[in-house]
């Protein structure tokens, strides 16, 4: 009876798979003595074949079988760093219609590297440096930058991050008469870290981002501000 039981799971697996285009399906072999072996089924039997990550056979016979389940695949090589050092780099462009004070219309480019100590999975803390390139002024911001992860499980982690500091006004002066100033700067936004080995991943991000600067012209100063929204891309590890 148990027999016809699995063989019938096993059939029902099988019109599953063929329902997928004869795409490789991850599944979990529950066995009758207690060990669960998770593969990518080639044929489900009887008797039923795994192929495992490493690309081995492993061959199971139709009595050993308890139950087959699909799952979600997993990479065995990405492990979830719960806290230790993190490094990202990103870079992408300041999107956003911004004109200077000399009716130039803007456009900008960032690029930023950050190292800093993850605590757990909802706060990382780190120091961030890096050069945000616009039309008519650079700067080189250094932030203190805050993130944490809206999961914990599986290769695509969300994440979110808000940063704060100072950005240094590096334009050149061209003009005597004419200086830059830097001033604060803050960001936030939410991105998504996919893994592919271990904790080292690609990132994408999107949110925005506020530069505050000066520009002083005989004797009389006025400020800017640069909104933008910040897309970003990198990696991690």
């Amino acid at each position: 009876m148990k027999n016809t039981f699995t063989l019938t799971i096993l059939f029902v697996l099988y019109l599953t798979i063929v329902s997928f285009g004869q795409k490789k399906t991850h599944v979990r072999v529950l066995l009758k003595n207690g060990s669960v072996i998770r593969g990518n089924i080639l044929e489900p039997g009887p008797p039923v074949k795994l192929e495992m990550f490493d690309r081995s056979i492993l061959t199971f016979l139709a009595d050993e079988v308890d139950k087959v389940e699909i799952e979600k695949y997993v990479n065995p090589g990405i492990r979830y760093k719960e806290k230790g050092f993190v490094h990202y780099t990103e870079l992408g462009p300041l999107a956003m219609s911004n004109r200077a004070s000399n009716g130039v219309t803007t456009s900008a480019f960032s690029f930023q590297t950050t190292n800093g100590y993850k605590f757990n999975q909802w706060l990382y803390t780190g120091l961030g440096v890096g050069a945000d390139l616009y039309a008519v002024q650079t700067f080189v911001p250094i932030v203190l930058s805050v993130r944490g992860d809206f999961t914990r499980k599986g290769d695509k982690i969300p994440f979110y991050f808000i940063e704060g500091g100072y950005g240094f006004n590096a334009t050149s002066n061209d003009v005597d008469s004419v200086r830059f100033g830097g001033g604060p700067t803050v960001a936030a936004g939410i991105g998504l870290k996919i893994l592919f080995s271990s904790n080292t991943g690609f990132t994408i991000s999107a949110g925005y981002r506020f530069q505050r600067s000066s520009v002083q012209q005989l004797n009389i100063e006025k400020k800017e501000d640069f909104n933008r929204l910040t897309l970003r891309a990198g990696f991690s590890f």
